[in-house]
């Protein structure tokens, strides 16, 4: 494990944004029970969702993270995950903690439908929404996935 990697103010401020807007649209689900529309999302995806199609963060491929200890209070655990096997084989394995943790799914790199959706059945009921992942990953100076991001931690 490294030392600590102390944000400044601004890049709290800058990662606090980022996250923001990806909290927002996870909830972009529309009106009704969210608990009702969970089975639906794993047989189809949001009108929202497919637009968004493919997703590509440039910045980012699957690789190795080496695990380090950072500082950010307050920070839901997110972790970022892509439709190539190293994620498939790291969600298989990391899913029931994810669930413990109530992390939030970023799917950063992703082609189709089809795609999604498959992540979306090895998840088994955890939320995956695909967004770019380059503003968090260059926040958070890290390029590779699957990884999960806590507010002391971030590991493969």
């Amino acid at each position: 494990m490294t030392a600590m990697n102390p944000m400044n103010t601004w890049n709290r401020r800058m990662l606090c944004c980022v996250l923001a807007g990806l909290l927002a649209a996870c909830s972009s689900t529309g009106p009704g029970d969210r608990q009702a529309e969970r089975p639906k999302q794993i047989s189809s995806l949001a009108p929202w969702e497919a637009e968004m199609l493919p997703v590509v963060s440039r910045s980012l491929s699957p690789g190795l993270v080496e695990s380090r200890a950072i500082d950010i209070p307050g920070l839901r655990p997110v972790f970022l995950i892509g439709d190539d096997s190293l994620s498939k084989s790291w969600l298989k394995l990391w899913k029931d903690k994810l669930r413990r943790l109530k992390a939030l799914g970023l799917v950063v790199n992703v082609a189709t439908p089809e795609g999604l959706l498959e992540l979306r059945q090895l998840a088994e009921g955890l939320r995956l929404i695909p967004v770019s992942g380059d503003d968090l990953a260059g926040l958070l100076e890290f390029s590779h996935y699957p990884v999960l991001v806590t507010s002391t931690f971030l590991e493969q």
